[in-house]
């Protein structure tokens, strides 16, 4: 039995360009392979544009590939209806670059986190109050504010109920697509933190999408480069930022100025 909780082999993607806007073709994933081991934090960095975000919603298929596979936990999942995919739904989740515009505004915190909980049916009902209290103060929330709405939160608290709702079901990967993009420095870190802290109490997989090298290097185990549709470098967290090969890599490297 594999080790990995996901394997991508030659996956692609291309988006048709309006007429209006010139017509043609975009190809933003260009037969892509990656793997995830049990347990692994993976970083997939790239500048924007570089088709990281249509690899992470093709992984969880809010997006159709065009062609490639995608295995996850041994099933391969490239090709299933929404119907057949339903019930593998709790094994991946996303937490999403801006918490804000996610975040229903009409629902409270509890409803928010409490929500795929209900969806996917995985305890009693009478049993979800106490579980979404359980999750807010493993992120880091005090399990008062359940009766908040979004608009009545700071941007890393909103990021936090983002990762409880994500967390809820304890998914067997998740998928992070620059969660600490929008927030400032030391909001960043303590997020990090947070990401880092829940990974080792619950051992999900992530694939951490970004665009900043530094930031992957303080929380991935590995990290794959991205540039213009392809993988152009991967390795360790020692390999990338000891020995970079590729000059995109250097220059990304250059460019990074965060340190948690």
């Amino acid at each position: 039995m594999s080790d990995n909780i996901l394997e991508i082999t030659g996956l692609r993607k291309a988006f048709r360009v309006p007429r209006s806007s010139g017509g043609g073709v975009v190809r933003a994933v260009s037969g892509i392979d990656l793997t995830i081991a049990k347990g692994e934090i993976v970083g997939l960095v790239g500048e924007s544009g570089s088709g990281k975000t249509t690899v992470g919603r093709c992984i969880l298929r809010l997006l159709a590939p065009d062609g490639g596979r995608i295995v996850l936990d041994g099933t391969d999942i490239t090709r299933l209806t929404q119907r057949k995919l339903r019930p593998l739904r709790p094994k991946m989740h996303m937490v999403f670059q801006d918490a804000h515009s996610a975040l229903n505004p009409h629902m409270t915190v509890g409803g928010i986190v409490a929500a795929p909980l209900r969806a996917q049916r995985t305890m009693p009902g009478r049993e979800v109050p106490a579980a979404v209290d359980n999750v807010l103060a493993k992120v880091g929330l005090d399990p008062a504010l359940r009766d908040r709405r979004p608009h009545e939160l700071s941007g890393g608290q909103r990021q936090r109920v983002g990762l409880a709702r994500s967390l809820a079901v304890r998914p067997r990967l998740l998928v992070a697509d620059e969660p600490t993009s929008a927030l400032d420095v030391s909001v960043q870190a303590a997020i990090l933190n947070q990401i880092a802290d829940t990974q080792r109490e619950f051992g999900f997989s992530c694939l951490f999408i970004s665009h900043d090298l530094a930031v992957v290097e303080y929380l991935c185990d590995r990290i794959a480069v991205m540039y213009q549709g392809e993988i152009v470098e991967s390795g360790t967290r020692e390999q990338i930022f000891r020995a970079p090969e590729h000059p995109y890599t250097r220059s990304l490297l250059a460019a990074s100025t965060f340190s948690p």
